[in-house]
């Protein structure tokens, strides 16, 4: 039997808060503008994350890939990041400037509005578009809530109720948020074509299966259609076949699991499946053009 790695290494909320040279990185709950952040090469190579990030650019542009879907974002985008998703920065702009709001599962359990109002967070799935586009008002409200929550968030802990105003002010954003997506999303998922519908179902199967399967057959029996169809359809619409999407998630996934030198790269040719690590090396170096010691060692 294949060892499983269930407990890869992740991009902590706590990692970004020390990029943000916070002196106490938090364990919950953090609001970070972008010229806080110090930038470092590994912002930019693939990653998974412990924690729900809501990002929202107010200027410039950049390009994040979403287990292998690439979002655009410009000023007044916003963007729901959840746990687990594999997530990687391809491009930006030199004037790109956005707010981060991170906050764990357990932050958003203290905050309780999963008691009574579980419809407001449907935004948090991962099978939904996880990308909006405001317009300036609505932008500038959801900006002025996340920065009133870093001011807080910052502010002396001797507050009575510094923790009561945060966990308010969060549902707030949350409840507004909410709304945005829903008045969006309406539109949206009407004219939502099959094709599209097809693309999403794999892209999902993929980030759940691409471990064991890299075979087009084995995602096209999975969503009752032929190898044939899902590929013209795939191609169609990201210009890009299945195949390339199947070894673009096992390169990234291999990335980061070459990120931990706690594991051997024979550990990390068994986690993805390959017969041996010789057959493994030889995928990510024609892939890559560096065999994954040569990667490991440029890290």
């Amino acid at each position: 039997m294949k060892p499983q790695y269930a407990t890869i290494r992740e991009y902590t909320i706590s990692d970004t808060s020390a990029d943000a040279g916070r002196a106490k990185p938090t364990k919950d709950f953090h609001v970070i503008k972008s010229d806080e952040l110090i930038l470092s090469e590994r912002m930019f190579r693939p990653s998974r994350s412990d924690h729900f990030t809501i990002a929202l650019v107010t200027a410039g542009e950049c390009t994040v890939q979403i287990n292998l879907i690439e979002h655009s974002l410009k000023k007044n985008s916003l963007f729901v990041n959840p746990p687990g998703m594999v997530r990687q920065i391809h491009k930006k702009t030199d004037d790109l400037s956005f707010i981060l709001l991170g906050f764990t599962k357990d932050f958003l359990l203290a905050a309780e509005l999963h008691k009574k109002h579980i419809d407001a967070l449907t935004f948090f799935s991962s099978q939904n578009d996880p990308h909006l586009t405001l317009a300036e008002s609505e932008a500038d409200m959801l900006r002025n809530i996340m920065l009133f929550l870093q001011q807080k968030d910052l502010s002396d802990t001797e507050h009575p109720f510094r923790e009561e105003v945060i966990h308010h002010s969060f549902n707030l954003f949350i409840f507004e948020m909410g709304g945005l997506f829903k008045k969006y999303r309406v539109n949206e998922v009407t004219q939502l074509t099959r094709k599209e519908e097809l693309l999403m179902s794999f892209a999902k199967s993929l980030a759940q299966h691409f471990r064991e399967e890299r075979s087009v057959q084995y995602y096209a029996d999975l969503l009752f259609v032929t190898p044939k169809h899902l590929t013209k359809t795939v191609k169609e619409i990201t210009n890009k076949t299945c195949g390339e999407f199947i070894d673009e998630m096992v390169i990234s996934e291999a990335k980061i699991l070459l990120d931990d030198h706690s594991i051997s790269i024979g550990n990390v040719a068994d986690a993805l499946h390959f017969s041996d690590q010789f057959f493994f090396s030889k995928f990510f170096k024609n892939h890559t053009g560096l065999n994954p010691s040569e990667y490991r060692r440029a890290i």
